[in-house]
């Protein structure tokens, strides 16, 4: 499980955690994170790895429906 990379779209989630940089500065910290989004994240990636800011994003505006999970 790599910590910079988003557990839905595969990409990197940009998290200033895995960077090193100050956490308070993170793009997170200024969204909410639906519930539904959270339940896409597969079991052994919850709370190891952060969701990106895209996927949050298309989350918002096109709900479950829109997201495309690929499969590993």
């Amino acid at each position: 499980m790599n910590a910079g990379i988003c557990p839905i779209c595969h990409k990197e989630n940009h998290c200033h955690m895995v960077s090193g940089e100050d956490p308070s500065t993170c793009w997170c910290t200024t969204v909410s994170f639906p519930d539904g989004l959270l339940l896409l994240v597969p079991e052994e990636a919850r709370n190891l790895s952060c969701v990106c800011e895209a996927c949050v994003t298309k989350y918002q505006k096109e709900g479950a429906e829109g997201m495309r999970v690929p499969q590993r």
